[in-house]
């Protein structure tokens, strides 16, 4: 594999941890739950926020037309 083939490879790993994040933070909490526990709105929202700067990265590393517009004619 080349440097240049690794640099546009999404990350599995953290593809799956943001995938978790945004599961533990949308799901219902429980009334057994402690209440110190439970994420905030702002923390919900920073998780969602970038759980969605994550997926326009993963859209950019597809599409292979992005960027060309900076290549030499």
């Amino acid at each position: 594999m080349t440097s240049e083939n690794t640099n546009s490879q999404v990350n599995a790993e953290l593809d799956r941890i943001l995938s978790e994040l945004l599961k533990e933070v949308t799901r219902k909490p429980k009334a057994s739950d402690d209440p110190t526990k439970v994420p905030s709105l702002t923390d919900k929202m920073k998780v969602i926020d970038r759980v969605l700067k994550w997926e326009q990265i993963k859209a950019k590393l597809n599409d292979g037309q992005w960027g060309s517009g900076f290549s030499d004619d």
